[in-house]
């Protein structure tokens, strides 16, 4: 060859059936951002269903369910997936399920499943009831709904991860509060058999004398928080392997597992790194907001059809003014960022984060509504829901519309595309790579029956409306968003069925080269007196 001859390039065009099944090894992420580099991708993955589903995946911020596709093929998974987005968006829930429980009772929900908890002298009865999901193809008439009868129970957490049901009940013992703990199977109702004993009892560093305001509890794998909060604004936690019960009390004004290993909370024991809150955050009560989504691939359900992505799981806080304001005005601020900023302990910050360095990644929004009228936010993946009660005057807000009870949703999903950024949001990081999407709805007076909500929680597929007590009876309102079962195809287009040159494609993908998915992350904490800290707390097993 000459010396001085050009060398030439040449362009060959990839038939539609080969890109196809280049396209099939990406995963929903990448997908989304080819399509929005090439224009004939996009095509492509909108003609074909497969490559749509991953599309409408990574724009929801899913993942793919271990479901077979033999059982539901993508063509099923996308037609529910799309009314299961346009559902949670629009607030248009499908179906409404009232329960109704005598007084006096204790009830709540966790692990998907509404409990009550009926004290009848020495011993109680438990019920449990099945909260319906359109994902797991278990619509309201095929929800499970159990009850046991055992020793006094004041407080239950149910885990379906780990198919466990802990009861609690608290007693008096030598002039100090005590914990009695039992850790049973969710469905047997006996000994957990990972469990290292059916019952776990420790005595607390609190007088019997103090009263206990709240007790509530959190499951991460085999570690279990129970949280006391005492009279006077005190709080104490016991962090407890329920596999071996190694167990250790912390004082800190709040705090939540990011992993089996690390904890969220005020500097306290084996800090890793301080994140330093906004100075007017100083004279403010700080809580985590903890997020009910699966928090690897590991503890998602076996039977779900897609579930909300770990990796875009959204952290928050909430402040909220520790003296009422003699204005009358008194805002709540929450704080978001991705949480997997804070799955990174080899980050090249350095022991204390100033609120200037991480803030940049976090974005605020201020609450102008009195604390009293607003019932949650709750925390699911990348969406956040609260309530607001109707008031009954509000001198900011004299309109009909300010009285009307309203369920409220900001959604983060990660490639979501709004025109522009909306209002009230008081602090937007220059590398926040969260964006809000934010819906509301009036719910109407037959869901509450005109009475406040007393309590929310939510699921993947459910809002759940705890309403306030009236003559001897509470009502409980389970909202579930497309509770229908998917429709199940037998056969799928030839087209989704070819597999051309396996081999050849494999190397062709590894030329072509994965696209980087680069992620960020952040985390705060409650605030300590006037210096306000946040550190994650390792345990010691």
């Amino acid at each position: 060859m000459s010396p001085h001859r050009k060398a030439s390039i040449l362009r060959f065009r990839i038939s539609n059936d080969v890109l196809f099944s280049i396209l099939e090894y990406l995963d929903p992420p990448s997908l989304w951002r080819a399509c929005k580099a090439f224009r004939r991708i996009y095509s492509l993955a909108m003609d074909y269903q497969s490559l749509r589903y991953k599309y409408e995946l990574a724009v929801s911020g899913m993942k793919d369910g271990l479901v077979p596709y033999s059982t539901a093929p993508p063509i099923s998974r996308l037609q529910l997936l799309l009314s299961y987005r346009k559902g949670w968006l629009e607030l248009a829930w499908t179906h409404e399920h009232r329960l109704q429980i005598s007084s006096p009772a204790q009830v709540g929900s966790s692990g998907g499943f509404v409990h009550q908890i009926h004290s009848h002298g020495p011993f109680s009865t438990v019920e449990i009831s099945e909260l319906p999901s359109c994902r797991k193809n278990r619509p309201p008439a095929l929800t499970r709904h159990l009850k046991f009868t055992t020793s006094v129970v004041d407080r239950v957490v149910v885990d379906l991860v780990e198919v466990l049901i802990v009861t609690a009940q608290i007693f008096s013992h030598q002039g100090q509060i005590g914990v009695q703990l039992h850790f049973r199977d969710l469905w047997s109702f006996a000994k957990h058999p990972r469990a290292r004993a059916l019952t776990y009892e420790f005595s607390s560093p609190i007088s019997a004398n103090t009263a206990i305001v709240r007790m509530t509890f959190l499951v991460c794998g085999s570690k279990l928080a129970v949280s006391l909060e005492l009279s006077g604004g005190r709080f104490k936690h016991l962090i407890l392997n329920w596999l071996n019960f190694d167990a250790r009390w912390l004082d800190d004004q709040d705090i939540q597992f990011l992993d089996e290993t690390y904890l969220f909370g005020v500097a306290s024991i084996s800090v890793v790194r301080e994140f330093e809150l906004p100075e007017t955050w100083s004279n403010t009560i700080v809580k985590f907001l903890p997020n009910s989504s699966p928090r690897s691939d590991i503890s998602q359900s076996s039977d779900a059809l897609f579930y909300a992505a770990p990796e875009t799981r959204v952290f928050a806080i909430s402040s909220t003014p520790a003296a009422i304001s003699h204005s009358g005005y008194y805002p709540m601020n929450w704080l978001f960022l991705k949480e997997s900023y804070f799955r990174f302990p080899s980050r090249k910050d350095g022991f204390r984060v100033s609120w200037r360095q991480w803030g940049r990644y976090c974005l605020i929004k201020e609450i102008d509504v009195p604390p009293s009228a607003i019932r949650g936010p709750c925390v699911v993946g990348t969406k956040v829901f609260y309530v607001e009660n109707a008031l009954a005057h509000s001198s900011r807000s004299p309109t009909p519309s300010s009285r009307s009870t309203r369920l409220r949703v900001i959604d983060f999903s990660p490639f979501a595309e709004p025109d522009e950024f909306p209002r009230g949001w008081t602090f937007v990081g220059p590398r926040a790579s969260l964006f809000p999407i934010e819906s509301r709805r009036s719910i109407p007076s037959s869901s509450v029956d005109g009475l406040p909500v007393e309590g929310l929680d939510a699921t993947e597929d459910n809002v759940i409306l705890f309403l306030e007590s009236r003559q001897g009876h509470q009502s409980v309102n389970v909202l579930t968003f497309v509770c229908s079962p998917a429709t199940i195809c037998t056969r799928e287009p030839d087209a989704l069925r070819k597999v051309l040159f396996k081999e050849s494609i494999k190397t062709t993908w590894n030329l072509i080269g994965r696209l980087c998915q680069k992620q960020f992350a952040g985390i705060c904490a409650p605030g300590c007196l006037n210096d306000i800290l946040i550190g994650i707390v390792t345990d010691s097993d």
